[in-house]
């Protein structure tokens, strides 16, 4: 596809500040900021030998770097199912997204393979287009002696769009056939890209990872980019090790090592050379680079893929902060327009006894009573329905949506019917609801499940909602959810968001950063928040505002977790080498698992034995140990299969052991809702004027429940 026109782009510069377009249209002309940023906000510093913009002409617009631009960055691109006499829409970078390309395509080709980076790139930033242009570079990059850095380029991501995208990006550069290929099968589809030589960039799932382990041969004499979108903690777990052990060269070296003093010997696969190689597995590998994206790094994210900074704690290596994208008006305020609501009740005994039930449970199970009672839900969806027609529906032009986000699937489904109940009783036909989560729902024992409840297939929800070809996008305005499309879920229609949820941290970020796309009329967005205060969400928002950073774990905390195990008589060495043994050998030679059941049984026999509390503090302990291992172990090389050993028991174990003290209590039939208010508490901009302090990805000593 060309380009089709004189001129690529056109600039609008004066000495503070530099705005590009792709496409003059008189009046309607928009123009989109081309600056660096200013500290942590937009604009352009100061420059001791001139004009604040003498960046543009001194390095965008230097010979090689623009012929780089036009070569290697501009594209042309044409909206899927568009009709072919449309004119394709030209991409041209922002500043952002060609600086954090042209920098970790620098530095990887300074220091080579082996090393990570981290782009916190905000919501709205256009980090599709990054990640695809990043990795057609880093697919053809060569060192100073001329040799392919990277002989493959993995992206994992588990979002359809990018997939699309990042396949027509990157063709638009690669014609060959079979370059890029995404990996929508299976795992035998994943091992053969992996081992063939045609592909170059693989798009896949982390989850594919762990069954490839005994398809493919050994990969280790590769270079791999392993490109993250999307990079949370999910990355400490059990799949990355398998990443690391399919195309590690440390792991590799590892298993060679093992099976050459089996060839030499004669023996069979010996456990303890399994066990090494799984511990190699765990740690950095040499010829792995790795290169994250997100928006809202967690401190375990920070320590794992971001560098050290001059206060010595953890940064990413690329920045493109909230506030400058606010600023610059590439996203909206979500905390602008903010209102907190407060319902006030009281409830009192349905029955002459007084039940002897635990306190805090007891607490628990009123406040969830009071939650799910038809009369509050009632109130709210009076609430919602009537601000959402009164202050919501002629937004964007007749075409904004909202959503309901509700605290579990089961609040979802009677959200949906107070919501339907209402809107029928006023008679309304100018606004219809939508209801989104798994599975299947049991209420009072009625099965309701979400194709049943909007009355067609779950594969449909997402683009009826949206309003995509072939359906209409006034037949749907309100969505009600329980996790799902809270996160990565990218609608600009999406105008208000009504919260009945807790919302704490990096979840509470994701969650409203829904609300903040542009799209043409639309000029400001809406929270409505029943469960949380302003300072709550504030204090949630702090830390992704500007640069977030975390606080260096103290590495030895994995050795006071695995101290306190042993202060309670549950785990036995005999049981923890007996188990490796078999379970190591099984990794080899496809023993029965069923043989690893008589070393965990005794220490679940040991556990039952224990009082609740102490049951509730070692598990707690246990759990503690398995993440930090699974974390840790990928920051520090600790090289030692006594540790190793003991996390694959203790993680099998805790998978074996019974729930205490987590059952929930039901006074459905005991206590009876006598008042209910639920009004206004605060209300107005609740935005930011700077960022939190770092985050720790670690906290507390282990003694307590809440592990992290």
């Amino acid at each position: 596809m060309t380009l089709g026109r004189r001129a690529v782009v056109h600039f609008a510069v004066d000495p503070d500040l530099v705005f590009m377009t792709t496409r003059l249209d008189a009046a309607k002309t928009e123009f989109l900021p081309f600056n660096r940023g200013d500290g942590l906000g937009a604009g352009n510093p100061v420059n001791p030998n001139g004009h604040r913009t003498a960046y543009l002409w001194e390095q965008v617009w230097q010979r090689d770097a623009w012929m780089d631009l036009l070569a290697r960055f501009v594209h042309a691109e044409k909206p899927a199912g568009a009709a072919k006499s449309k004119a394709a829409r030209v991409i041209f970078p922002r500043f952002h997204q060609w600086d954090a390309v042209r920098r970790m395509e620098a530095d990887a080709r300074l220091n080579g393979a082996g090393h990570r980076y981290l782009v916190q790139h905000s919501a709205g930033s256009g980090k599709s287009n990054t990640i695809a242009w990043l990795a057609h570079r880093l697919s053809s990059l060569h060192d100073d002696a001329d040799e392919l850095l990277f002989h493959k380029v993995v992206v994992i991501t588990d979002r359809l769009v990018l997939d699309e995208q990042l396949q027509e990006t990157i063709y638009q550069f690669e014609h060959a056939h079979g370059v890029v290929v995404k990996i929508d099968k299976d795992s035998t589809q994943l091992a053969n890209a992996l081992s063939g030589e045609q592909a170059r960039i693989i798009i896949t799932t982390l989850q594919k990872f762990p069954f490839i382990l005994d398809k493919i041969g050994d990969l280790s004499n590769r270079r791999y980019a392993i490109l993250v979108d999307e990079a949370h903690s999910s990355q400490t777990g059990e799949s990355v090790k398998a990443l690391k052990a399919a195309l590690g060269s440390a792991s590799a070296e590892a298993a060679l090592a093992s099976a050459e003093a089996e060839e030499v010997q004669g023996f069979e696969p010996d456990p303890e050379d399994q066990l090494a190689a799984s511990v190699a597995a765990r740690g950095q590998q040499p010829n792995l680079s790795f290169f994250a994206f997100t928006a809202t790094p967690k401190a375990k994210t920070l320590e794992l893929f971001g560098h050290k900074g001059p206060m010595g704690t953890f940064e990413p290596f690329h920045l493109y902060s909230m506030r400058q994208a606010i600023e610059e008006g590439f996203i909206l305020d979500v905390l602008a327009n903010y209102t907190t609501y407060e319902t006030y009740w009281k409830v009192e005994k349905a029955v002459s006894e007084d039940p002897e039930v635990d306190k805090s449970k007891a607490q628990a199970a009123i406040a969830r009573f009071v939650s799910l009672h038809p009369h509050n839900l009632a109130q709210k969806a009076e609430i919602i329905v009537e601000h959402y027609r009164r202050h919501v529906a002629h937004k964007i032009g007749g075409k904004a949506k909202a959503m309901v986000v509700t605290a579990s699937r089961l609040h979802a489904v009677r959200y949906k019917h107070a919501l339907d109940d209402y809107i029928a009783e006023k008679g309304y036909a100018d606004i219809h609801a939508l209801v989104a989560f798994s599975g299947t729902v049991d209420d009072d024992g009625l099965d309701f499940t979400e194709s049943k409840m909007n009355t067609f297939p779950e594969s449909e929800t997402a683009a009826r909602f949206k309003g995509e070809d072939p359906y209409d996008p006034s037949d749907y305005q309100v969505m009600v959810v329980a996790e799902k499309f809270q996160t990565g879920f990218d609608l600009p229609l999406l105008h208000t968001m009504y919260v009945d949820k807790k919302l704490d941290g990096v979840h509470a970020v994701q969650t409203l950063s829904r609300l903040n796309r542009i799209y043409p009329g639309k000029d400001d967005t809406f929270v409505l928040d029943f469960r949380n205060t302003a300072d709550q969400i504030q204090e949630a928002f702090k830390p992704f505002y500007e640069r977030t950073e975390a606080i260096p774990t103290n590495h030895n905390v994995l050795w006071d977790a695995r101290d306190r195990l042993s202060d309670v008589d549950v785990i036995r060495p005999e049981d923890v080498d007996g188990f490796a043994q078999v379970f190591f050998a099984a990794i080899a030679t496809k023993l029965d698992h069923g043989q690893l059941n008589m070393f965990l049984d005794p220490g679940v026999d040991r556990f039952k034995d224990l009082e609740e509390d102490e049951q509730i503090d070692w598990r707690a302990a246990l759990t503690r140990f398995v993440r930090l291992y699974a974390f840790l172990s990928q920051i520090v090389t600790y090289g030692d299969i006594e540790l190793e050993r003991l996390y694959v028991y203790a993680k099998a174990l805790l998978a074996k052991l019974p729930q205490v003290g987590s059952g929930s209590l039901d006074l459905g039939s005991e206590v009876e809702l006598t008042h209910l208010r639920t009004e206004v508490t605060d209300s107005g901009a609740f935005s930011l004027d700077e960022g939190g302090d770092p985050l720790t990805a670690i906290s507390g000593d282990g003694t307590g429940r809440a592990v992290e």
